[in-house]
């Protein structure tokens, strides 16, 4: 039992990468789980989450595989009011604050309850923004709220007799804000000289929103038909830039870069260069950029990509860094397929798709598989239904994988099933793709499976729990993930729980357990050789009558154990007496029994009463009165040739050379001594 416990724990420890711009336009992978088609703002949180504000169907919250929703129902009629949510900030990384048609709300992150921001009016709130140094600045009903990080109200500005629209916070900390079709105004602080907000703006068009300019205290604002006009800090006067016309400006956006200029227009996206101190247009290469427009702000993650709503309901984030095949590896969406049929003039909506190692793009319809050969399909798998994933391995082979979980392989214009890894229950295939290993990754609704092909192996995870396998989506974020899969996105790690920090309490208590395993089992083996000793010294030969000394046995044993040996001695013949019997007629229970025993001898009770029967068993023989067989019988053995394998365990000779040695000592063996087989009578 120790040296398997031993082999557990050792096992256990062991065990443990100005021209035309190429931008794309990306689709969120989960678009379609939104609760309303109407998203008025997107953002991602500092924990790489992306938040939805939609209208009439609350506050989403996408974390890369599912949509929560929080919004008001029939057991929480309150929760979001009418759930038609307007704007999103996120402050300090703990709270989501929430702006409505009807008041504002914070979500903690920690357990994600709602509570309501009463000093907030029951209107509609048009704009959150976090300052530098944490405050919340919110503006509704014709006024502008000032709360502390922790979302104490600090003050609140009956500012005009118009609605705020938009918030801005310049590099100085001052709060500036645009009024419906009425002034840009600054806040004051109190170090300022002004005591009263001033209406700065002298344009008749109205101004909608307000960007900073690099290395600048001036800014650019957005305005309702004159296009982009520039600030001067320095004399307080406005130039309209000539390059953005008489654009209606919805919202505008910076990169993360300061190069680019991004302007959300009704007619779409617009892109300008930062030209020193002026703009300039960018021509899109994609012409699907231009053709989304929003309802109200663009945002951006934390990769620098700009996340944006358009009119018709879908979320898409657009990507300046790079020109990649943005469907591959992706789950498909009807959105995506939409999109793969129009750039790729593809006759009909594509299922699954998969390109080879020679560019070719297949693709299934649903009832057969086709190829595109330039611009011409061939159909090499005419009768082919019911494909939802397909993929190429390292080999060159085509796998199509189907709603009902079977999983096909077509190479060398042979289509072939494969029963190994097809779903015998019927789970439907969302997605294949292959590891950098060359393995097959065959992708549920619930799990993955990862499938050696050469091997014939099939490792299975849960989709929901920390394994071995699991699907990494693009991070956004340490240890966060929102975006659509890459390919080889399959990835072989350890548990999350042998990274974590109580990890090493584990290993210690491991590394402990152990220790003290190898001494306790190191003490009782040191404590059951003394008794051995003890025992085999006991049955010396008595042949010296005269000495009345104490012998060992009596002079050095525990009184507990000499009681147990008394009560052995006296059933000595029923080799029916068992470890309960001595129990009770000690007046222990059988675990106290075992306890004791344990300690005083490092034997099991078991071991100790066979010790005692071969003890006496041996002055039996050196009396040489009986024979060996009714030596065993005598001493509670019911077989001589057990009794005789215990023996010779004990002493190191057979019971029958045992008989009538003289000068036998415990350290004696069969090689050392002479021993004979006579009587000594």
């Amino acid at each position: 039992m120790q040296k398997k416990l031993i082999l557990f724990f050792v096992t256990l420890l062991t065990s443990m990468g100005v021209k035309a711009q190429n931008y794309q336009c990306l689709s969120l992978p989960n678009q379609e789980q939104l609760s309303s088609n109407q998203v008025l703002f997107l953002m991602e949180d500092s924990e790489g989450y992306l938040w939805y504000a939609t209208e009439g169907g609350g506050v989403c919250r996408d974390d890369g595989r599912q949509v929560d929703v929080f919004r008001s129902d029939a057991k929480h009629p309150d929760l979001l009011g009418s759930n038609n949510v307007s704007c999103l900030a996120e402050a300090s990384g703990r709270y989501i604050i929430i702006g409505t048609f009807h008041g504002a709300y914070v979500l903690d992150k920690r357990d994600y309850s709602i509570h309501r921001i009463m000093e907030v009016d029951d209107k509609r709130v048009d704009d959150i923004i976090v300052t530098a140094n944490g405050h919340w600045w919110m503006t509704a009903n014709k006024k502008i709220y000032d709360f502390s990080p922790t979302g104490k109200l600090l003050g609140s500005y009956p500012v005009s007799d118009k609605f705020v629209s938009r918030l801005f916070e310049d590099k100085h900390g001052h709060i500036w804000f645009t009024e419906w079709n009425g002034g840009l105004w600054r806040l004051p602080l109190p170090n300022d000289i002004v005591a009263y907000p001033v209406n700065l703006w002298t344009l008749e068009a109205a101004p909608s929103v307000i960007v900073g300019i690099p290395h600048s205290d001036d800014l650019w604002i957005g305005t309702i038909g004159k296009g982009i006009v520039r600030y001067h800090a320095d004399d307080g006067s406005f130039s309209l830039e000539p390059e953005t016309s008489n654009e209606v400006c919805i919202d505008m956006l910076l990169e993360a870069d300061g190069l680019h200029l991004w302007l959300n227009t009704p007619s779409g996206l617009q892109c300008y260069a930062v030209d020193g101190q002026s703009l300039k247009r960018v021509l899109l290469e994609d012409a699907s950029i231009e053709s989304v427009s929003s309802f109200h702000c663009l945002s951006r993650d934390h990769q620098g990509r700009l996340l944006v709503a358009n009119s018709n309901g879908a979320c898409f984030a657009i990507d300046p860094t790079h020109q990649r095949s943005w469907f591959s590896g992706q789950v498909f969406t009807k959105n995506v397929a939409d999109s793969v049929r129009t750039t790729r003039n593809l006759s009909t909506r594509p299922t699954a798709l998969a390109i080879s190692k020679t560019g070719e793009l297949w693709f299934s319809t649903g009832k057969d598989i086709r190829q595109m050969k330039e611009t011409e399909e061939i159909v090499p798998l005419p009768d082919t239904k019911d494909v939802s994933a397909m993929t190429f391995s390292i080999d060159g082979s085509l796998w199509l994988g189907t709603i009902f979980g079977q999983l096909y392989r077509y190479k060398d214009g042979k289509l072939m099933a494969d029963d190994y890894a097809s779903n015998e229950y019927g789970d439907g295939i969302t997605a294949l793709s292959t590891d950098t290993m060359g393995r097959l990754v065959i992708v549920h609704d619930r799990y993955v499976r990862l499938y050696d092909t050469t091997r014939h192996t099939l490792r299975q995870q849960s989709r929901e729990a920390d394994g071995v396998y699991c699907i990494e989506l693009q991070e956004t974020a340490p240890n966060s993930r929102w975006s659509q899969p890459e390919r080889d996105v399959i990835v072989e790690r350890m548990p999350h729980w042998l990274t974590s920090w109580w990890m090493w309490c584990v290993y210690v208590f491991i590394i402990v357990s152990i220790v003290l395993l190898a001494i306790y089992s190191y003490v009782l083996r040191r404590q059951r050789n003394r008794f051995l000793a003890m025992m085999k010294t006991s049955a010396k030969e008595t042949t010296d009558e005269s000495v009345e000394e104490p012998s060992l046995l009596q002079s050095e044993i525990d009184p507990f154990l000499q009681k147990a040996i008394e009560q052995i001695e006296k059933n000595l013949d029923n080799n029916q007496y068992s470890v309960e019997e001595i129990g009770r007629d000690l007046c222990i229970s059988r675990m106290t029994f075992y306890r004791k025993i344990q300690s005083l001898t490092g034997q099991s009770p078991t071991e100790f009463i066979r010790t005692i029967r071969l003890r006496r068993a041996a002055e039996m023989l050196r009396e040489g009165r009986l024979s060996v067989t009714e030596v065993s019988f005598a001493a509670g053995f019911s077989s001589v040739s057990y009794f005789s394998r215990c023996f010779r365990t004990m002493y190191g000779v057979p019971p029958t050379q045992f008989i009538g040695l003289r000068n036998f000592t415990p350290d004696n063996s069969a090689k050392k001594v002479h021993v004979s087989t006579q009587s000594s009578g």
